[in-house]
Formats: C-alpha cells, sequence, structure tokens
C-alpha cells in the first residue's frame, strides 16, 4: 500500500476527466456524471490499491459523494489559475454540461489509473446520472455523513477506508504514510 490523501494535484483531476472523456461519444457529458464517475474510479483504486486516482476531500451532498475541489472547479469556482489550467480542456456548456474541447493527456496518471477510470465508464456506460447518484447514496461513507444540509458534510479520509473494510491498524498506517509523504513533498517543492 501506498500514502494516500497526500493533496489535490489539478493535473491528475484533468487527466482522469479527459480519460472519462476519452469513452464518451459526445465529448460531453453531464456535471453530475463527471462527478460520479470520478468518485467511483476514485473509490475502486482505494479499495484495491490504497491510493486515489483524484485525492480531493469528499463532502457527502444531495447527489452523493462529491469530490470538492474538482466540483468547484467545475462550477468556476476557483483560483483563476486553476480555472485557467481546467478551461484549456474543458468548458461548461448550458450551466449542468461538461464538454472536453482539447485532450490533456495522461502523463501524471499511473496504467493503473487509466485502466480503471476507463473500466469505471465502461461499467456505468448505460446507466443514468439519477441512478449513478442513487448508486453513491448506498455507500456507508455517505449515509454515515449525509446530513441534509445543501453545503452538505466532509466525509474524513478514516471513515472511507473504514466503509472500504480497511482495519483501523491499516488506516492508521495509509494515514500516517499520507502525512509523512505529504511533509516530503513540502520540502522538495521548497527546494
Amino acid at each position: 500500500m501506498c500514502a494516500v490523501f497526500v493533496g489535490f494535484d489539478l493535473d491528475r483531476c484533468i487527466e482522469a476527466t479527459g480519460v472519462l472523456f476519452s469513452e464518451t461519444e459526445t465529448q460531453i457529458m453531464s456535471r453530475m456524471r463527471l462527478l460520479k464517475l470520478l468518485y467511483l474510479a476514485n473509490r475502486k483504486s482505494l479499495q484495491e490499491t490504497g491510493d486515489p486516482i483524484v485525492d480531493d476531500d469528499v463532502f457527502a451532498m444531495k447527489n452523493g459523494p462529491v469530490l470538492s475541489q474538482t466540483y468547484d472547479i467545475i462550477k468556476g469556482c476557483a483560483e483563476e489559475k486553476t480555472l485557467t489550467a481546467w478551461r484549456k480542456h474543458f468548458k461548461v456548456v448550458d450551466g449542468v454540461q461538461v464538454q472536453m474541447v482539447s485532450t490533456p493527456g495522461t502523463d501524471n496518471l499511473s496504467d493503473y489509473d487509466t485502466r480503471t477510470l476507463i473500466e469505471t465508464a465502461h461499467q456505468y456506460r448505460d446507466t443514468d446520472d439519477e441512478d449513478l447518484s442513487e448508486l453513491t447514496h448506498t455507500f456507508a461513507e455517505y449515509r454515515r455523513h449525509w446530513n441534509g444540509s445543501q453545503s452538505g458534510e466532509r466525509i474524513p479520509e478514516d471513515d472511507l477506508l473504514k466503509a472500504l473494510d480497511y482495519q483501523p491498524n491499516q488506516i492508521q498506517m495509509l494515514l500516517e504514510e499520507a502525512k509523512i509523504y505529504a511533509q516530503e513533498q513540502k520540502v522538495l517543492q521548497c527546494r
């Protein structure tokens, strides 16, 4: 197992989104569908490897769990630098549809990440958006934290891992590894 939850990486988010779009015929999908597919792929990766594909805070919202920073970017509620990078590849059409305008590539994703995203897109290809939302409502981490509030409630990493059947000692180890990895990355960035 590797370090989980080390911080949001915009490049990985953009590339993961691009992989999902590469599996659509129209290069357009609803914001909700995109967010659900990213969450489902992320959850599968966490379950199988202990690592998320897109490391992002998760909130329990009305339509299910949501990758928070990713959602903010899609809504246009992020720093201008972040939005500029996102908008090189994606645009919002009619407020709820997202369209890919250029392929971002996969330089920051592993073969496993790419394969998991493609498998997720194929698995849910014929599932409509509302059914995807309903599916995510069945997850233990969501049920534990959905409070009926518009702003939602954050789903802590340890609760997400617990819902994926990680044992307390495994959760502690993963979170400690993530903390050490994040500190190392911070030091490297300062050089």
